[in-house]
Protein backbone atom coordinates (compact mmCIF):
# COMPACT_ATOMS: atom_id res chain seq x y z
CA UNK A 1 0.00 0.00 0.00
CA UNK A 2 1.01 3.27 -1.12
CA UNK A 3 0.92 6.65 1.19
CA UNK A 4 -1.95 8.53 1.27
CA UNK A 5 -2.70 12.02 2.50
CA UNK A 6 -5.73 13.31 3.32
CA UNK A 7 -5.24 16.55 0.94
CA UNK A 8 -5.12 13.99 -1.82
CA UNK A 9 -8.70 13.26 -0.94
CA UNK A 10 -10.24 16.24 -0.80
CA UNK A 11 -11.65 16.63 -4.77
CA UNK A 12 -15.32 16.88 -2.57
CA UNK A 13 -16.17 17.65 1.07
CA UNK A 14 -14.77 14.91 3.34
CA UNK A 15 -16.19 13.83 6.57
CA UNK A 16 -13.33 12.60 9.13
CA UNK A 17 -14.13 11.06 11.79
CA UNK A 18 -11.19 11.10 14.39
CA UNK A 19 -10.92 7.87 15.85
CA UNK A 20 -8.88 7.05 19.69
CA UNK A 21 -7.43 4.17 17.52
CA UNK A 22 -9.27 1.30 15.20
CA UNK A 23 -9.66 -0.98 17.86
CA UNK A 24 -11.68 0.80 19.98
CA UNK A 25 -14.61 -0.65 20.57
CA UNK A 26 -17.65 2.40 20.15
CA UNK A 27 -14.77 3.95 17.44
CA UNK A 28 -15.52 0.91 15.69
CA UNK A 29 -19.20 0.42 16.15
CA UNK A 30 -19.32 4.47 15.19
CA UNK A 31 -17.50 3.92 11.68
CA UNK A 32 -20.00 0.87 11.11
CA UNK A 33 -23.04 2.92 11.45
CA UNK A 34 -21.02 5.25 8.85
CA UNK A 35 -20.30 2.54 6.58
CA UNK A 36 -24.13 2.24 6.94
CA UNK A 37 -25.16 5.54 5.32
CA UNK A 38 -21.81 5.46 3.12
CA UNK A 39 -23.91 5.47 -0.24
CA UNK A 40 -26.26 8.79 1.97
CA UNK A 41 -23.13 10.64 2.15
CA UNK A 42 -21.85 9.98 -1.48
CA UNK A 43 -24.91 10.66 -2.69
CA UNK A 44 -24.91 14.24 -1.11
CA UNK A 45 -21.14 14.27 -2.61
CA UNK A 46 -19.39 14.06 0.23
CA UNK A 47 -16.51 11.03 1.39
CA UNK A 48 -15.87 9.52 4.57
CA UNK A 49 -12.68 9.34 5.45
CA UNK A 50 -11.55 8.47 8.86
CA UNK A 51 -7.87 9.29 10.89
CA UNK A 52 -6.87 6.78 13.81
CA UNK A 53 -3.46 6.07 15.22
CA UNK A 54 -0.52 3.98 13.83
CA UNK A 55 -2.11 0.45 14.09
CA UNK A 56 -2.60 -0.44 10.57
CA UNK A 57 -3.32 -4.05 11.01
CA UNK A 58 -6.65 -2.69 12.76
CA UNK A 59 -7.67 -0.62 10.15
CA UNK A 60 -7.37 -3.36 7.74
CA UNK A 61 -9.05 -5.38 9.25
CA UNK A 62 -11.88 -3.21 9.51
CA UNK A 63 -11.57 -2.27 5.99
CA UNK A 64 -11.67 -6.63 5.39
CA UNK A 65 -15.05 -6.74 7.40
CA UNK A 66 -16.75 -4.39 5.59
CA UNK A 67 -15.32 -0.64 6.09
CA UNK A 68 -15.75 0.58 2.02
CA UNK A 69 -13.89 4.00 2.30
CA UNK A 70 -10.26 4.78 3.37
CA UNK A 71 -8.62 4.53 6.83
CA UNK A 72 -5.78 6.71 7.45
CA UNK A 73 -3.19 6.57 9.96
CA UNK A 74 -1.82 9.69 11.79
CA UNK A 75 0.63 8.37 14.36
CA UNK A 76 2.06 11.60 15.36
CA UNK A 77 -1.41 12.96 15.34
CA UNK A 78 -0.54 15.76 13.99
CA UNK A 79 -4.70 16.39 12.81
CA UNK A 80 -5.64 15.48 16.44
CA UNK A 81 -3.09 18.69 17.40
CA UNK A 82 -4.24 20.76 14.82
CA UNK A 83 -8.08 20.79 15.59
CA UNK A 84 -7.43 20.58 19.19
CA UNK A 85 -9.29 17.34 19.94
CA UNK A 86 -6.89 16.33 22.66
CA UNK A 87 -6.68 13.39 25.62
CA UNK A 88 -9.76 13.59 28.05
CA UNK A 89 -8.52 13.58 31.79
CA UNK A 90 -8.12 10.16 33.49
CA UNK A 91 -11.28 10.63 36.05
CA UNK A 92 -13.38 10.68 32.88
CA UNK A 93 -13.48 7.47 32.76
CA UNK A 94 -15.71 7.10 36.04
CA UNK A 95 -18.58 8.74 34.07
CA UNK A 96 -21.54 6.85 33.55
CA UNK A 97 -21.65 8.10 30.09
CA UNK A 98 -18.62 7.09 28.98
CA UNK A 99 -19.38 3.30 30.54
CA UNK A 100 -22.73 3.40 28.59
CA UNK A 101 -20.85 3.93 25.09
CA UNK A 102 -18.67 1.38 25.68
CA UNK A 103 -21.60 -0.97 27.32
CA UNK A 104 -24.35 0.08 24.36
CA UNK A 105 -21.79 -1.18 21.73
CA UNK A 106 -20.72 -4.76 23.23
CA UNK A 107 -23.08 -6.46 20.63
CA UNK A 108 -22.13 -4.27 17.60
CA UNK A 109 -18.06 -4.34 18.05
CA UNK A 110 -15.40 -6.24 19.91
CA UNK A 111 -12.64 -4.55 22.05
CA UNK A 112 -9.42 -4.50 20.23
CA UNK A 113 -5.79 -3.80 21.36
CA UNK A 114 -4.86 -0.15 22.50
CA UNK A 115 -2.87 1.17 20.39
CA UNK A 116 -1.92 4.90 20.91
CA UNK A 117 -2.77 6.94 23.74
CA UNK A 118 -5.69 5.43 26.02
CA UNK A 119 -7.62 8.72 26.72
CA UNK A 120 -7.29 10.29 23.53
CA UNK A 121 -10.61 11.79 22.86
CA UNK A 122 -12.38 10.96 19.20
CA UNK A 123 -13.60 13.80 16.84
CA UNK A 124 -15.23 14.66 13.87
CA UNK A 125 -15.00 17.41 11.20
CA UNK A 126 -15.95 18.08 8.05
CA UNK A 127 -13.40 19.87 5.62
CA UNK A 128 -14.34 21.62 2.38
CA UNK A 129 -12.62 21.07 -0.70
CA UNK A 130 -10.56 24.39 0.21
CA UNK A 131 -9.69 22.73 3.30
CA UNK A 132 -11.90 25.23 5.51
CA UNK A 133 -13.22 23.14 8.53
CA UNK A 134 -17.31 23.28 7.49
CA UNK A 135 -18.12 21.19 11.12
CA UNK A 136 -15.80 19.95 14.21
CA UNK A 137 -16.84 17.73 16.96
CA UNK A 138 -14.38 17.39 19.97
CA UNK A 139 -15.27 14.15 22.02
CA UNK A 140 -15.58 14.83 25.59
CA UNK A 141 -15.34 11.07 26.62
CA UNK A 142 -14.11 7.77 25.35
CA UNK A 143 -16.74 6.85 22.13
CA UNK A 144 -18.02 10.61 22.11
CA UNK A 145 -19.51 11.28 18.41
CA UNK A 146 -22.30 13.13 17.40
CA UNK A 147 -24.39 10.75 15.98
CA UNK A 148 -24.22 9.52 12.19
CA UNK A 149 -27.68 11.01 11.16
CA UNK A 150 -26.84 14.53 12.62
CA UNK A 151 -23.40 14.14 10.47
CA UNK A 152 -25.19 13.27 7.37
CA UNK A 153 -27.79 16.40 7.57
CA UNK A 154 -24.68 18.73 8.37
CA UNK A 155 -23.03 17.15 5.36
CA UNK A 156 -26.10 17.65 3.51
CA UNK A 157 -26.57 21.04 4.44
CA UNK A 158 -22.92 22.44 3.60
CA UNK A 159 -23.12 20.58 0.13
CA UNK A 160 -26.15 22.36 -0.53
CA UNK A 161 -24.67 25.36 0.06
CA UNK A 162 -21.93 24.47 -2.84
CA UNK A 163 -24.83 23.91 -5.69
Amino acid sequence: MRPVQLDELLAEPVVVPLVRYYGCMPCRAFLQELEKLRRDFETAGVRIVAVGGAADYQARNLMDNGIDYWLLLDPSHALYEALDVRRIHWWMLLYPRTWWRYLSTIHRARQGRITGHPLQAPGLAIIDTDRTIRFLYRGRTLGDYPSPAAVLSEARRLTRHHR
